[in-house]
């Protein structure tokens, strides 16, 4: 039951965390860029950016999804075979090793920004929503990977 708590609560975070605002960048004390990670993506790909808008929404929006949708059916003891949740739970091990891509991207993303020298930079509530997201999601991830031995057969 606290798993399944964890996990509504975590979409919910990543689900106001991508789409409300994250950053405000200021340049030249005049012009002012609000955004969310949605939004980031959706500007990447407008001005035909289209390899960095994929990687961005891949590891930041189609990785946790992947990641949750496997979460759901490790804990769906009554719904989903054995077989299913293992096969859910080697793959969530997969998608463990690239959790903090959504953290480096983030990192980038305004470290990026800061560089510009004549911009500043204000943090807004959907970082704080992602970064939430994040530290439940691997605290979930641990809690659902720590009942199973992942050891593979090397031949």
């Amino acid at each position: 039951m606290f798993d399944r708590v964890f996990l509504g609560v975590s979409i919910v975070f990543f689900g106001l965390g991508i789409s409300m605002p994250m950053f405000t960048l200021q340049k030249f004390f005049v012009m002012n860029d609000t955004f969310s990670l949605l939004g980031g993506v959706h500007e990447l790909f407008s001005i035909k950016e289209f390899f960095l808008a994929a990687v961005i929404f891949s590891f930041s929006v189609l990785t946790p999804v992947l990641k949750f949708t496997f979460s759901w059916v490790v804990l769906s003891k009554e719904h989903a075979s054995e077989s299913n949740r293992l096969f859910a739970v080697r793959n969530l091990s997969k998608i463990c090793k690239w959790s903090m891509a959504d953290v480096f991207i983030i990192s980038i993303l305004a470290a990026t920004i800061k560089l510009g020298g004549l911009a500043t930079v204000q943090v807004h509530v959907g970082l704080f929503f992602f970064a939430g997201y994040v530290l439940l999601s691997m605290l979930l991830t641990y809690r659902l990977l720590s009942g199973y031995s992942l050891q593979t057969n090397k031949s």
